[in-house]
């Protein structure tokens, strides 16, 4: 029975396949179309002279615009492409609003970070885009392979660059908010009876307040684990009503009975520091807090114009 909750490591560094692509392990063949044939257009014998008439520029507003920034209609249409190819064999598919609006929202978040980290003085430039392309091509082997691999993955050079940039200067924005999170935080150490019934919590709250040990019962109730919930800081655990309950009780308490989505809890707070070393799952699952609640931010205060035809 997990009540913490479950958390995605920060992408700190550009993986030659997974920092920047939705298809990274979904390899398909290139798709090839047949040449159109050429037709021979009849001649056009004109008696009269007419004005040469110069057409009107007319400017075709962007896609997609995040804070002036454009992107283009073929990066998000190949990034669908990539993202469609990626859930290849899934037994569950999304449907096409859901593709869509994820690959939309990628692009946005990707977007926001990849200025912020302009604005804070890393900006990728020629020279550096272009050590880490052969770096990739020392990993790959081979210029061809790596051509090879943009092709099946719906890539041209120009978009390649593209991507490989702004995964890189995202990525160091990434970096930069997930080092906002402290060494150490205020923690709690807390012990569980978690009933999934409330007959079952009634019984184990009414054995406690005759005297029972809330360790033996607390064994009796998970015979896996004794209800050890370890140390955890704010934030962390799945039901934010146990975690409520476990901060607001002092050390050697216990609480009454919490109802959660899964069942019934009965806490007994164990210790309580205002600063504790966080556990590497803590401290990633804090990381992706802050992440979510900084691309929260930006996108409130960002201007984004979607004009997707």
């Amino acid at each position: 029975m997990q009540i913490c909750s479950k958390s995605l490591p920060i992408i700190s560094v550009l993986l030659i396949f997974s920092a920047f692509l939705w298809a990274c392990n979904s390899v398909q063949e290139p798709i090839v179309t047949e040449p159109v044939p050429s037709v021979e257009l009849p001649t056009v014998v004109v008696s009269t002279t007419a004005p040469e008439v110069v057409p009107t520029q007319t400017e075709v507003p962007s896609p997609i615009s995040v804070n002036g920034e454009s992107i283009s209609l073929s990066y998000y249409q190949n990034e669908v492409l990539r993202y469609r190819d990626s859930l290849a064999g899934q037994a569950v598919q999304p449907t096409e609003e859901e593709i869509h609006q994820t690959v939309l929202n990628y692009l946005i978040d990707q977007q926001l970070l990849a200025l912020s980290a302009r604005q804070n003085g890393f900006e990728v430039g020629d020279q550096q885009l272009q050590e880490r392309i052969d770096q990739l091509v020392g990993e790959l082997g081979s210029g061809g392979a790596l051509t090879e691999w943009m092709q099946t993955n719906h890539f041209d050079d120009a978009e390649f660059r593209l991507a490989l940039r702004l995964s890189m200067e995202a990525a160091w924005q990434r970096d930069q908010i997930a080092q906002t999170v402290p060494d150490a935080v205020e923690q709690v150490r807390a012990q569980q009876i978690f009933a999934s019934t409330q007959a079952g919590a009634d019984r184990a709250f009414n054995s406690l307040n005759a005297g029972a040990d809330f360790t033996t019962l607390a064994w009796d109730y998970s015979p896996e684990s004794g209800g050890e919930l370890g140390w955890f800081p704010r934030g962390y655990l799945l039901y934010p009503e146990v975690e409520e309950a476990a901060f607001s009780l002092e050390p050697g308490s216990y609480s009454s009975i919490i109802q959660s989505a899964i069942g019934y809890h009965i806490l007994l707070v164990l210790e309580h520091e205002a600063e504790h070393p966080l556990t590497t799952d803590a401290r990633v699952s804090l990381q992706n807090k802050a992440l979510e609640d900084w691309l929260t931010q930006a996108h409130a205060s960002a201007q984004i114009v979607v004009n997707i035809p």
